[in-house]
């Protein structure tokens, strides 16, 4: 049988989900002492592969390639969108770069100064202590000082820069932004992991709580619908399909934590209509589904006239908020990587190269008619309805990018370095696997479906801990902020069970 039980009780929470967030939940809820019962689309063979590092590098890695999700999607957006996804335990981080930034204090103003739609319901300051929580967990390779765009985290393996950047770094704080190493999971350890990279969530974090006895894993497990009881004001199950049978199964339970992604994620709540909700679970003002975002991705290669390292990998932080418009910003992130590294060796310069290849990652003001909804036209595998991906960048997410590419040639240039571009394009929506913002935390369901603690305005034992809770997408990797969000919604979960509040 494909499932793992250690736990003969009830369900108690039931995690969707496996990915960073539903492990960080799955943690926290298994340490308070819950029962959990996991559910995870995939297979237990289907996240099968090999990530091999020596010193931070890695020098090996299987896995089956990324896969874009199109038989029950409809894009009524930009034509060119594209969704990717990974139906197995740990979910995208069997393909992710983990890359770990923290968002600053900066990224929660910046929605505050464009207006009360896009405003958090919370601060750096209360999130702070859980990016503390959860960074011990990923063994992070970075910088032990900060920057004003960029806070430190708790490290394990301290990074400086390269001297040969050094000077670059000095002009850039000049100008009000930094240059810092890129932090990254297990970037400094020597591994070997059965899986598509490094860090997998399921590997690394879910596994080895089945010692508790207090976890229940079950694969192959597409959840279809949450119930909700108008008599109780709770939803008191989830409808489970199995993907090997087709059969569909009812798991009673105390609360759920929805983290199966921003897409996913929505099309649960979407799907679980009643005559309290018929527009969607806990959907009281028609936002659920809409302020969909993803992050712009402009990729860079410049030719310069001598060797640079990239080892450790630099982060150029985005510009200061004075000096941007609202909600729209773009940071540099160096490429780094096996192929990278073994060429600079055979050309005798290990860690050094003449051409820097960055990653301009970006923002897009989340606006309402961005959205994921139902498609009833169309039918997936297991008979529920399709997907409509309905989103465009804005000409404003081109200029972003292209002014911190501007930005950065400019250092460069400054540096003596006579930078040339040798690629500049700009990437189709979905390609940097950033969607966020579906089911988005506010203070007023008007604006959001989420309160500050990641529970449904409407329903109060179903949290969502996966990034569709971001209020605004700042342009920093969201899955360490996705894992921060979910271990301080789940640690609250938990105490409101264990006081029966819920």
């Amino acid at each position: 049988m494909d499932n793992e039980s250690t736990s003969p009780g009830d369900a108690g929470v039931v995690v969707v989900g496996s990915g960073p967030a539903g492990a960080a939940a799955t943690l926290l809820l298994v340490r308070a002492g819950n029962n959990v019962t996991l559910l995870e689309a995939g297979t237990s063979r289907s996240a099968l592969g090999l990530t091999a590092r020596i010193g931070g590098m890695t020098v090996a890695r299987l896995h089956r390639p990324l896969q874009s999700r199109s038989d029950d999607v409809q894009v009524v957006g930009d034509p060119a969108t594209v969704l990717f996804e990974d139906v197995a335990p740990g979910g995208l981080t069997n393909h992710w770069s983990c890359a770990v930034p923290r968002f600053s204090p900066d990224d929660f103003a910046d929605g505050q100064r464009a207006g009360d739609a896009w405003t958090w319901p919370l601060d750096y300051g209360d999130l702070a202590p859980w990016y503390d929580y959860v960074e011990p967990l990923l063994s992070i390779a970075g910088s032990a000082t900060g920057a004003p765009q960029l806070p430190a985290g708790k490290i394990h393996d301290a990074r400086t820069l390269d001297p040969s950047w050094q000077g670059i770094a000095d002009a850039a704080q000049r100008t009000g932004q930094a240059i810092l190493p890129v932090p990254y999971v297990y970037g400094g350890r020597s591994t070997l992991t059965l899986s598509g990279s490094v860090f997998n969530s399921f590997v690394r974090l879910v596994k080895p709580l089945r010692r508790s006895g207090l976890l229940k894993i079950r694969y192959g497990s597409h959840v279809t619908q949450l119930e909700w009881s108008a008599a109780k004001r709770r939803v008191e199950a989830v409808l489970v399909r199995d993907t090997a049978t087709g059969a569909t199964e009812r798991i009673a339970c105390r609360a759920v934590v929805l983290a199966a992604g921003a897409i996913n994620t929505t099309k649960i709540l979407l799907q679980s209509t009643s005559a309290d909700f018929p527009d969607g679970l806990g959907n009281t003002h028609g936002v659920l589904g809409r302020y969909l975002h993803d992050h712009p991705l402009g990729k860079l290669v410049v030719e310069i006239d001598r060797p640079m390292s990239f080892q450790p990998a630099v982060y150029v932080t985005r510009a200061p908020l004075d000096r941007t418009k609202p909600l729209y910003a773009a940071a540099c992130l160096q490429w780094s990587g096996v192929h990278r590294f073994m060429r600079s060796v055979l050309r005798g310069q290990p860690g050094r190269h003449r051409a820097l290849g960055f990653s301009v990652f970006g923002t897009m003001a989340p606006l309402p008619h961005n959205q994921v909804a139902l498609d009833h036209t169309r039918r997936g595998a297991d008979g529920q309805p399709g997907l409509s991906l309905d989103i465009r960048y804005p000409p404003e997410s081109a200029e972003a990018l292209e002014g911190a590419r501007d930005r950065l040639m400019a250092l460069l240039e400054g540096a003596g370095l006579k930078p040339r571009i040798s690629l500049w394009l700009i990437d189709p929506v979905g390609t940097a696997i950033h969607y966020a913002g579906s089911c988005r935390m506010h203070a007023s369901p008007e604006f959001g479906m989420l309160d500050r603690w990641n529970r449904l305005h409407a329903v109060r034992n179903v949290a969502v801990a996966d990034s569709a809770a971001f209020t605004t997408g700042p342009e920093k990797n969201p899955a360490l902020t996705a894992m921060a969000l979910s271990a301080r919604a789940s640690h609250h979960l938990a105490d409101d069970l264990r006081s029966g509040v819920i």
